[in-house]
This record gives C-alpha cells, sequence and structure tokens, in this order.
C-alpha cells in the first residue's frame, strides 16, 4: 500500500527497525499500514493534522466575537474569507487582506520552523465585522499546523517510535487489531507510552473544527 499523509517513510522506519537489506521488503505493507495508524492516531490526539492538501478547503464557523476570531482549525493560508450578514449562506461580502483584517500570531509563518495562523483580527479601519450567526464565516484556503515539508521533528520522532513498538507487538495475544476500532486502539497504546507522549503533548489542541 501507499502511505497517504504519513508523518514518517517507509525507508525512515525500515532503517529505525534495522531492516537495512534493501531486497527484504517481507514486512513492507505491515511497516506502512502501522505508519499510516500512527500518524492518523497522533491526528485524533493532538487534535490537529501536520500536513495540508493539495487543493483549497473552504471551512464555515460561527465565530461569537465581531472583532476577533480564535480559530479552531490551524491556518496555514487564507485565499478568501467571506462573511454571510443575513443568513441566506450567500456569503456576500468578500474580505480584503490587506484592509479588513490580518492573522495571528503576526510572524508565525517566518518563524523557524513555521507555526500555523490560530486567530484572525479585524482591521480598525475595516468594512467587516465577524457575524455572530450560525454558519456566518466562510474561509477557504489551506490548513493544518504544517506541510510536510515543514513538519515538526517531534512529530516524526514520535511517529517512528510508536511504529516501531507496534510493529513489535504485530505477533503479542494482546497485541493491536485492526478494524473500526484500530485508532482509538492505537491511540490508547500510544498515550500509554511516555517516550512517545513526550514528543507530542506540546502540540495537543482542544476542540473540533468545521461546523
Amino acid at each position: 500500500m501507499a502511505v497517504t499523509n504519513g508523518y514518517c517513510t517507509l525507508a525512515e522506519l525500515r532503517a529505525q527497525i534495522s531492516i537495512t537489506e534493501a531486497g527484504d521488503t517481507t514486512d513492507d505493507s505491515v511497516l506502512e499500514q502501522r505508519i499510516e495508524a500512527i500518524s492518523r492516531a497522533i491526528d485524533y490526539l493532538t487534535g490537529r493534522r501536520f500536513y495540508t492538501t493539495d487543493a483549497d478547503e473552504s471551512r464555515y464557523y460561527s465565530p461569537p466575537h465581531p472583532r476577533l476570531f480564535l480559530c479552531p482549525d490551524d491556518i496555514l493560508s487564507i485565499t478568501t474569507l467571506k462573511t454571510d450578514e443575513d443568513g441566506d449562506l450567500d456569503y456576500d461580502n468578500t474580505w480584503s487582506s490587506s484592509t479588513d483584517y490580518f492573522l495571528e500570531p503576526y510572524n508565525a509563518a517566518v518563524e523557524t520552523p513555521p507555526r500555523p495562523f490560530t486567530r484572525i483580527r479585524t482591521m480598525v479601519s475595516g468594512n467587516y465585522g465577524f457575524p455572530t450567526i450560525p454558519k456566518g464565516t466562510e474561509i477557504t484556503g489551506k490548513f493544518g499546523y504544517s506541510t510536510a515539508a515543514n513538519q515538526p521533528p517531534q512529530i516524526k520522532a514520535a511517529t517512528l517510535l510508536a511504529a516501531q513498538k507496534a510493529f513489535m507487538r504485530r505477533g503479542a495475544p494482546f497485541g493491536i487489531a485492526g478494524g473500526p476500532n484500530a485508532r482509538l486502539q492505537l491511540a490508547a497504546f500510544i498515550q500509554q507510552d511516555l517516550d512517545v507522549m513526550m514528543f507530542i503533548e506540546p502540540f495537543k489542541r482542544t476542540g473540533s473544527s468545521v461546523i
């Protein structure tokens, strides 16, 4: 299988568990499954994801304050920000990033490593405020804590360590099973591991995303 949005590569995990023979591909499919499963479990535990999509996504919100929006999702960039004043979901007001709003923390994108934006504040001289009605704000852009290229090294380290341990438990009588509960099982497995949790704890975030 091909790994989708994994937080480490197959080659990195093979090296982690000392599979050095290039022709030894016996366990590759199992390793790839572990990488993807652990990556999604980390998403679940942290309440965020450490990749973004190729195409823009549109998400909808109900900001409780007209001037400052504490976004429950990590924002990497905004293509359009639109609001709906009358509840008809037409989103007639298109905001300008140069005159209507700015993103905070101000310097998040230029830090090393970069961080996502988590707040949107209206400009004093701006034309709009956030309507405090259900689904009154539409944001289209790139979401996620980071791109794959800027992924925090702690997340890669946590993925490698947890995937290695999950792989080693594959033959245990009470090892990790598959099926619809696999993500919850893996999340519980990770939470019991203080070494893995040490890496991901600083990135944990509570709250939901799309309304």
